[in-house]
């Protein structure tokens, strides 16, 4: 008989082969595995004091419900802040406590990057109401009941993957544009949760016809980016200052962080691109799931695209009283290790990794001189791994960190 603890686990295992992940992270040139991370997380008994999606332990938060999108600098900043209470806590339950390598942190963190994209389940009597007050039944049926010029939406509730739902969207969208001009009916704008609302109450009309499921590989960056060149995306929305400007330059634009905020987004900037597309001559982008998939992988990637300050890094460093502990000369003598010996490369993988095996023995010798745990922001952590990079002598490297500086 399976225990609470393996039901939730292969739930959470379900979703994840269903959905695959689109928010990336490439922190050491590999691309990680978001299902071995939920093994991990598994393994190394997070789930008995975290849940996911409502599954799991109670005494930390939900890691679907946190303000943080998932970001590795953010993951790694709130991780760093909050570990003192956890190894408090967890010794309070007599819990033993983990230790990681590099790849089970790197896994774990794309896990927990990938379950923040996942929508709270909607709400279906609200969606009945959106599908009423949108007069969707004007042009589509369902449950034998409605319009007959659109799809029969019992054939749409198969699309189970969130990413498929969106892809069907956005190719079904010039047409339904010329439809609803064509009978004077204004465009349905979405807003909030009534998207994953009416995802719920057609998906509850079309009752085992919804059981259809679509699985997707795990997306790629580099696929991603040349199906946007390919499908002329570029040719409106420009990368770094290149290409077209009719659209918002997507390296400046952060992602919504959930699949029902990306379809709302698509969907209510349907007619305009539309619009644009058709002016400039350019052919409407039809796109598969799993092309949909990736093209978000690599939107996402960039908006990960940070540099840290190697300047403010060591303001930071003697600020934060690290250097009442740690040496950065080669041959000086600390309480604590010389930083400036590190070979590893630092991202913010191998710093949460480090600083977990590690921190425990670091947070006793600091509780034994009367010191405070330092709390950095994610902007603050970047800066403060370029400067530790720069000791080696290779100078500032690119780290990956949120367009916003505040803490997770």
């Amino acid at each position: 008989m399976k225990t609470n603890m393996q039901r939730r686990f292969l739930f959470l295992l379900g979703k994840l082969l269903l959905v695959a992940a689109v928010l990336p992270l490439y922190l050491s040139g590999q691309t990680t595995d978001t299902r071995a991370g939920l093994i991990v997380f598994r393994e190394k008994g997070c789930a008995s004091c975290h849940a996911v999606l409502g599954e799991g332990g109670v005494l930390g938060p939900d890691l679907t419900r946190t303000a943080s999108t998932g970001n590795p600098l953010e993951l790694a900043a709130a991780m760093w802040g909050h570990a003192p209470q956890m190894w408090q806590r967890m010794k309070l339950e007599h819990l033993e406590l983990p230790t990681f390598t590099t790849e089970e942190m790197e896994n774990m963190f794309a896990f927990l990057a990938m379950i923040r994209s996942f929508d709270e389940p909607g709400n279906a009597v609200v969606g009945q109401q959106v599908f009423q007050a949108k007069q969707c039944a004007t042009c589509h049926s369902i449950g034998g009941q409605g319009g007959d010029l659109g799809p029969n939406l019992t054939t749409v509730a198969s699309l189970r993957n969130p990413v498929a739902w969106v892809a069907g969207m956005w190719n079904h969208g010039p047409g339904m544009v010329r439809a609803l001009r064509e009978r004077g009916i204004s465009f349905p704008e979405f807003q909030g949760t009534e998207m994953v609302d009416l995802q719920s109450y057609i998906r509850l009309q079309a009752g085992a016809a919804a059981d259809e499921k679509t699985y997707l590989r795990p997306p790629s960056t580099e696929r991603g980016e040349s199906l946007f060149r390919s499908k002329q995306c570029i040719n409106c929305h420009g990368i770094d200052s290149g290409g077209g400007t009719s659209g918002p330059d997507m390296s400046r634009v952060v992602l919504p962080r959930r699949f029902g905020e990306i379809a709302t987004v698509m969907w209510n900037h349907e007619p305009q691109m539309n619009r644009l597309a058709a002016a400039a001559s350019i052919s409407y982008p039809q796109l598969e799931a799993q092309e949909l998939a990736d093209i978000l992988s690599f939107l996402n990637s960039l908006s990960m695209r940070w540099t840290g300050s190697a300047s403010a890094g060591a303001k930071l460093f003697e600020s934060k009283g690290c250097v009442n502990c740690h040496a950065t000369t080669p041959g000086q003598q600390s309480p604590a290790p010389n930083l400036g010996k590190i070979e590893q490369s630092l991202t913010p993988i191998t710093v949460s990794t480090i600083m977990w095996n590690h921190g425990p023995r670091m947070l006793e010798q600091m509780e034994n001189t009367s010191m405070t745990w330092p709390v950095l922001t994610s902007r603050e952590l970047a800066d403060m791994i370029v400067y530790l990079e720069s000791l080696k002598g290779r100078g500032q490297r690119p780290v990956r960190s949120p367009s916003s500086g505040g803490t997770p």
